[in-house]
C-alpha cells in the first residue's frame, strides 16, 4: 500500500473538474465529528474504467471515527487531495445507501491526471462532503426529468441510484415517487457514454433516452444522433407538474433551460448543478463566487429562478 505524505502539506489546486439502510456512514442527523478544512486519509478500494479518459474510484475512509461521522446527500461533492499537487472538487457518484464512496473522474488537469495514476491500495486525502443536494423532497408526485451531458451524469447517478434503492426498499420499482421519471443523456460518441453498462438496468424505473453527437462507424449504435435538445421530442410530461434536475456543459444547460421554460416548466422547478473553480469548498477563498452566491457553499445546485438574472453575464 502506497501512502501519501503528511496531509497537512496539501495545497489548494488549480484543477477544475468537468463539471451528495445498510450504509456504513452516519445518519444525517448526527453532528459531524471532524474538521472539514483538514483532509483525512482514504484508501482506493477499486477502480473501474468508464471511458478512455474517465474512471470511477471507490474510496474507503481510513479513520473509523471519521467514517462513522461521514454522510452525504445526492448532489454533494468532496475535495480530493493529492499532496504536493493540490486538490479538486469531485462529485460523489454513489448513493447514500451504497456501501462505498464513489467518485467518477475525468482527466482535465494536474490533480485529475495524478488521480488517474492511482492503483487499488493507494491512499489519498479527502475533505467533505460539501454543498447542497438535489431537492428530492420537492419531487412528490411530479414528473421528474433527469438531464445530463457528458460527465454531468456523475452527480445525477447518485439521485438515480437513490431512487432505485428506495424502490427496492419499498419493493416497488416506482419508489415513493408516483410521477413519470425520465433520463435524457448525451455524450460525444458511444464510446464516451459514462456508466454505459448501467442504463439498461434503469429502464425498469425510468424512461431512458440516449444520444450522441456523432455515431462511431466501428460499432452499431441504435440510439439517437444529435444534441440533447433533440431528445425532448420523445418525452411527454405535464409542465406544470414537472421538476428538472440537470447537469452538464453550461451551453447545453442554457439551451435546455430556455426550452423547458418555453414549454411551461416554472423556473423555480428547474435545478442546475453549476461548475466554478473551487479551492476551499467552504466559501472562504472566493474563487467560486458566482454573482452574489458561492457555488461551493450556496450550491452547487441552484434553482434557475435564483440565478437567471446573472447567469448570462459573461464576466461571472
Amino acid at each position: 500500500m502506497r501512502r501519501v505524505r503528511a496531509l497537512h502539506h496539501v495545497v489548494s489546486g488549480r484543477d477544475r473538474p468537468d463539471a451528495g439502510t445498510g450504509s456504513p456512514f452516519r445518519h444525517e442527523d448526527r453532528p459531524m465529528s471532524y474538521d472539514l478544512s483538514v483532509p483525512f486519509e482514504a484508501t482506493v478500494r477499486w477502480i473501474k474504467k468508464e471511458t478512455r479518459d474517465t474512471a470511477t474510484y471507490a474510496l474507503q475512509i481510513n479513520a473509523r471515527d471519521i467514517a462513522r461521522g461521514y454522510a452525504f446527500r445526492p448532489g454533494q461533492f468532496n475535495m480530493l487531495c493529492v499532496p504536493g499537487i493540490g486538490e479538486a472538487p469531485i462529485s460523489i457518484s454513489s448513493a447514500p445507501s451504497d456501501h462505498e464512496i464513489l467518485h467518477t473522474v475525468r482527466v482535465a488537469g494536474d490533480v485529475t491526471t495524478h488521480l488517474s495514476r492511482l492503483s487499488p491500495g493507494d491512499v489519498i486525502g479527502m475533505r467533505g462532503p460539501f454543498g447542497n443536494s438535489w431537492p428530492l423532497e420537492e419531487v412528490e408526485d411530479r414528473d421528474l426529468l433527469i438531464i445530463a451531458g457528458g460527465l454531468g451524469i456523475a452527480p445525477l447517478r447518485s439521485v438515480i441510484r437513490h431512487i432505485l434503492s428506495e424502490g427496492r426498499r419499498k419493493k416497488s420499482p416506482a419508489c415513493s415517487l408516483p410521477g413519470r421519471k425520465f433520463i435524457l443523456y448525451g455524450a460525444k460518441t458511444p464510446k464516451d457514454i459514462v456508466f454505459r453498462d448501467e442504463f439498461p438496468r434503469y429502464r425498469d424505473t425510468f424512461q431512458v433516452w440516449l444520444t450522441v453527437d456523432k455515431a462511431d462507424p466501428e460499432e452499431t449504435w441504435k440510439g439517437e444522433v444529435g444534441l440533447i435538445p433533440t431528445l425532448m421530442k420523445n418525452v411527454s410530461f405535464n409542465p406544470l407538474k414537472s421538476i428538472v434536475f440537470m447537469c452538464g456543459p453550461e451551453v447545453m444547460m442554457h439551451i435546455l433551460a430556455k426550452d423547458l421554460t418555453a414549454r411551461g416548466i416554472p423556473a423555480e422547478k428547474i435545478f442546475l448543478s453549476m461548475e466554478r473553480n473551487m479551492n476551499c469548498g467552504m466559501g472562504f477563498c472566493g474563487h467560486c463566487l458566482f454573482g452574489p452566491v458561492f457555488v461551493c457553499k450556496d450550491g452547487p445546485i441552484f434553482r434557475l429562478s435564483r440565478i437567471a438574472e446573472f447567469w448570462d453575464i459573461r464576466e461571472i
